[in-house]
């Protein structure tokens, strides 16, 4: 009999089919039977011939999709931990001055996928703004967007959803609030990530195509949506921005929008669906699809692995 094993680097490398689609399932919360969940996590007895390596087709598209999770999950966790550091870090230097200035920029250099970090007053107005490029946002009112006005009224830390920066590109912002060493309500601490670089970070080591050129190696490719249908991130960066259930460039392809609404109701699971190769190739495939789901705060991205069937 042989055990499952779990390599030095923490990965599996030996796992039944249906075991590592199992603990996809597991890990992105899919209601399952818990046995299955023990058996997946912990290394149950099966036998030989049900084992297959992870470059097995049967198993690659799974077992990439679990390490982009945890490579992303990981990764919201911690840039989440950091910011939550800094608005601790500001309750003792308060939100303005020099000393604020350098909690922010700290913030910054330490983090590659933050690009913008701000503090605000009760009033929803910049107070410190540390970015490249953004010295003339200090005094601008941001209590309408949605982040801050949940930090405003709840009090609470929140991870909003993506939206178009006055810089040109989709960003998504991390905020906390910020109280006194008495417990007075301050204001709060914004950042702001960039999913596109982040996810570039995390899925061309996996997928193993060219951030520069976007060129594939392998048959896999990969997006990612919010709940609300926007596509997050694409290999084809053309759709990027482009929202699922509304552009006329998906009408044609109804297999497509209607595993949308499984990805969007499901947080795991797998699929078919046609549609076209690429941009600038519009050849009409079928794909497989596998997906999972990170988050922070209650707010959801669903990410999807996807093989063109020969």
């Amino acid at each position: 009999m042989n055990r499952l094993k779990c390599s030095e680097d923490g990965t599996f490398k030996s796992l039944t089919a249906a075991a590592l689609v199992a603990l996809l399932f597991c890990l992105a919360g899919v209601v399952i039977p818990s046995a299955v969940c023990a058996v997946t996590a912990f290394g149950e007895d099966v036998k030989s011939s049900d084992i297959v390596s992870v470059e097995d087709p049967l198993t690659d598209m799974p077992f990439m999709l679990l390490r982009i999770q945890a490579d992303v999950q990981g990764s919201l966790n911690d840039l989440d931990l950091d910011v939550a550091n800094a608005s601790f870090d500001l309750s003792a230097t308060g939100l303005e001055g020099t000393n604020a200035r350098e909690v922010l920029r700290r913030l910054l250099e330490t983090n590659s996928n933050l690009v913008e970090a701000v503090t605000f007053g009760k009033d929803g107005k910049i107070i410190v703004a540390e970015c490249q490029g953004c010295e003339g946002g200090e005094g601008a009112d941001i209590s309408s967007q949605e982040h801050i006005a949940h930090v405003l009224k709840a009090k609470t830390p929140t991870f909003s959803g993506q939206f178009l920066l006055v810089e040109g590109y989709h960003g998504t912002a991390l905020a906390y609030p910020v109280f006194s060493p008495e417990g007075e309500f301050l204001g709060g601490i914004s950042a702001i990530i960039e999913p596109y670089k982040l996810m570039n970070s995390m899925v061309a080591p996996n997928l193993r195509f060219n951030i520069s050129t976007r060129s594939n190696i392998t048959d896999y490719s990969f997006w990612s949506m919010h709940m609300d249908g926007l596509i997050a991130y694409d290999r084809d960066e053309s759709q990027i921005g482009k929202r699922l259930f509304e552009d006329p460039l998906y009408e044609p392809f109804p297999s497509l929008l209607e595993l949308g609404k499984r990805i969007v109701a499901e947080r795991a699971g797998h699929g078919y669906y046609s549609f076209q190769v690429a941009e600038g190739d519009e050849r009409v495939v079928t794909k497989e699809s596998y997906w999972t789901t990170v988050g922070l705060h209650g707010r959801e991205w669903r990410l999807i692995v996807t093989k063109i069937l020969a």
